[in-house]
């Protein structure tokens, strides 16, 4: 979900702003500044001005300040990135459109004029973010009661909203959101990772403790799932399932939860960790999806003989790793709809860098589409990325690019020479479908994309009439900038 499209312009320009500095090592002119986020240069500055009020609002402005090295150049001088991630909590969270959610979602007293009053705006202008909300809710089929802003649609999608929310808002730090049945949760969320053996880390364990305390507090405040008729099939004479719920039972803290809501978390967990248990328990799992022929392993099916049909020129196989990220995922969209199962998706990046692979990736989804109505739940971007994450780990990406054979042609020694190749595959490993090769015989260099030499000889350049680069003796990390430009352009 991106929360960004109910921000109104004034927020998403300084949040993309900052975004830019943040990431930038280096210094940004004004200009590259001006492009990445898209407006003028004369706005830009003003923005800039913005931002470093903020800090000071926030009690930040010891610790983030921006700088500039001359009058055009600009950068983020940071302590640390607590203070990043610190400053984007505060901006967020202040925001009359996260205020006004974060009110609905912690079912507070929502009155229009204090709302307004808290977010610094009038109350017509605050009648304005809600409908927009309201509108922006409707795409993932939730609505806001008229009067009393109260959530209104299926329940999981509204608890996945929440989670997403939390995520996007408090970037996963700790926080006074739902502090009700902490313990409570925190204590289920062992209960889970000790049951299946859950293998996660710190921050994984993080979001599911607050999926766990997100459902709890939703049906404590009277918000109930209900057994819908497809999830019946993946719990219905389950024996792992059977065994979990009578785990379950026996400890005080969850005997609370009715059946309905064990069921649910039981699927949930299982939709976004299920990579992550125990083999033995996977392998469990799996048979009984098999022998039930459930419809996330139908589509799991479904998904692997198309993409080997697609990716038919590689030695295409898959394995548990594969099948169980297929089958979470599709689990998830039967649950869950329209709703991103992975939060950060730079589908953009994926499709610059593997353009061939992501070509065939595309032909596949939109064969899946096309035949397969369920799909088109699905958002295409959550599609792509997943696939491209799941086919990636078995087929690398730059097997299926053009070849790009690299010439290096140098009065540098052998020894130096060939270790500036192995330097320059080890660099782009992954990158480019890249072959670096040596200007030994003339056939040689007639099979080549790019000469790489330490003397431009124009001789060469007419000869071969290929795009030559000049590099130094002392190859620095410029250097490899210089070849990737060019990689680039090749490859097109």
């Amino acid at each position: 979900m991106d929360f960004k499209e109910i921000l109104d312009f004034e927020s998403i320009k300084l949040l993309n702003l900052f975004n830019v500095l943040k990431s930038n090592e280096n210094s940004c002119s004004l200009k590259q500044l001006s492009n990445e986020v898209g407006i003028n240069s004369k706005t830009i500055q003003r923005s800039l001005v913005k931002l470093q009020k903020l800090f000071k609002r926030y009690q930040l402005d010891q610790h983030l300040t921006i700088c500039a090295n001359s009058k055009k150049y600009i950068y983020l001088k940071k302590d640390n990135a607590h203070y990043v991630e610190t400053f984007l909590v505060r901006y967020l969270s202040n925001l009359p459109e996260i205020v006004f959610l974060k009110a609905i979602i912690e079912e507070e007293n929502i009155l229009m004029k204090q709302l307004a009053e808290r977010s610094l705006i009038g109350e017509s202008s605050m009648r304005k973010r809600m409908k927009k909300i309201n509108e922006w809710l409707k795409k993932f089929n939730i609505q806001l009661t008229r009067g009393t802003y109260e959530f209104k649609g299926n329940e999981e999608q509204i608890r996945a909203m929440i989670f997403h929310f939390y995520w996007f808002v408090y970037q996963g730090t700790e926080t006074k959101f739902l502090l009700n049945g902490k313990n409570r949760s925190k204590c289920l969320t062992e209960q889970f990772i000790l049951f299946f053996q859950i293998q996660i880390n710190d921050l994984q364990k993080k979001g599911l403790y607050r999926m766990i305390q997100i459902a709890s507090w939703r049906y404590q405040k009277g918000n109930k799932v209900q057994i819908r008729t497809n999830w019946k099939q993946y719990i219905e004479n389950s024996s792992i399932f059977l065994k979990f719920m009578k785990a379950m039972r026996m400890e005080q803290m969850t005997k609370h939860l009715p059946f309905e809501e064990l069921a649910y978390l039981y699927l949930i967990s299982q939709a976004y960790f299920f990579q992550y248990y125990e083999s033995r328990i996977q392998a469990y799992i799996i048979e009984e999806h098999y022998l039930r022929q459930t419809s996330c392993f139908y589509k799991t099916l479904i998904a692997a003989h198309k993409f080997r049909r697609v990716f038919w020129n590689n030695n295409f196989t898959y394995s548990m790793e594969s099948v169980n990220a297929f089958l979470g995922f599709h689990l998830h969209y039967e649950l869950v709809s329209n709703i991103s199962f992975e939060r950060n998706q730079p589908i953009k990046a994926l499709q610059e860098c593997y353009p061939s692979f992501s070509s065939k990736l595309e032909e596949g989804i939109s064969e899946l589409v096309k035949e397969s109505p369920c799909y088109r739940n699905i958002p295409k971007e959550s599609l792509f990325h997943r696939y491209f994450m799941i086919l990636s780990s078995r087929i690398p990406p730059v097997y299926n690019e053009k070849k790009i054979v690299v010439c290096l042609m140098t009065d540098l020694p052998l020894e130096i020479e060939t270790q500036l190749g192995k330097r320059i595959n080890t660099f782009f490993l992954n990158k480019f479908n890249l072959a670096v090769i040596y200007a030994r015989i003339s056939r040689n260099i007639s099979y080549s994309d790019i000469i790489l030499t330490t003397v431009l000889c124009q001789e060469v350049e007419q000869k071969y009439n290929l795009p030559t680069l000049l590099i130094e003796p002392e190859f620095s990390e410029e250097g490899f900038i210089k070849i990737e430009k060019i990689l680039k352009k090749v490859r097109k």
